[in-house]
């Protein structure tokens, strides 16, 4: 559609977010923050209501607009020929960091169960499953020194979601698909590699 067919409010609208994306203009992204930020919380506040984040909601919905800021590229831009096409990117971003939000809120009962269902059957078994569920997870944890390598583990290790899953969901930290596979494969040579864990292991 020709940006000559929109209204003038359409129009004004779409070019700020051209000038903010295309030209990478630090003050268009502030005047869209200003402007659209309104939207954003009360689409942040109707996705948390339903995962109980209503207390989050504020920062969720800054959250999406730093999400969509990194991963509207100038390349990307053409993809959204209309401000209601941009608008509704903004608003799948919320979604997505509310489903995230919640997804993280709901890691450690995850990581909790799963380690359960591997401890030992005796009391003093248990007791040592306590101990090495803490070392185990600050381990991992402390191996995972970038965004990438820490949504990987989660996203890979916890809610068993395969690369092209990982990339769809976050598509600003990775350059591509195969960003991914290399990332997780990394982890898990050096998981593999891991002296500390391997004791832990060999002890068990």
């Amino acid at each position: 559609m020709s940006t000559a067919t929109l209204s003038l409010p359409d129009r004004e609208g779409y070019e700020l977010f051209r000038r903010a994306i295309v030209e990478r203009d630090s003050h268009a992204w502030a005047v869209i923050y200003t402007r659209y930020r309104g939207m954003l919380l009360a689409w942040s506040f109707r996705f948390s209501n339903r995962l109980g984040l209503n207390d989050q909601a504020a920062d969720l919905a800054d959250q999406a607009f730093a999400r969509a800021w990194a991963a509207l590229t100038p390349e990307r831009f053409g993809q959204f020929p209309t401000l209601a096409s941009l608008l509704a990117y903004l608003r799948s971003c919320v979604s997505t960091t509310v489903i995230d939000a919640g997804r993280s809120n709901a890691t450690r009962e995850c990581s909790i169960e799963a380690l359960e269902l591997c401890a030992a059957e005796t009391p003093e078994h248990a007791l040592v499953g306590e101990l090495e569920r803490g070392e185990i997870w600050q381990i991992v944890g402390a191996m995972a020194s970038t965004a990438q390598e820490r949504t990987v583990l989660v996203e890979s290790f916890l809610h068993d979601q395969p690369p092209r899953a990982i990339y769809a969901r976050h598509p600003g930290l990775f350059a591509d698909i195969g960003a991914v596979y290399r990332t997780k494969r990394n982890m898990l040579e050096r998981l593999q590699r891991n002296r500390d864990l391997q004791q832990l292991y060999q002890a068990s």
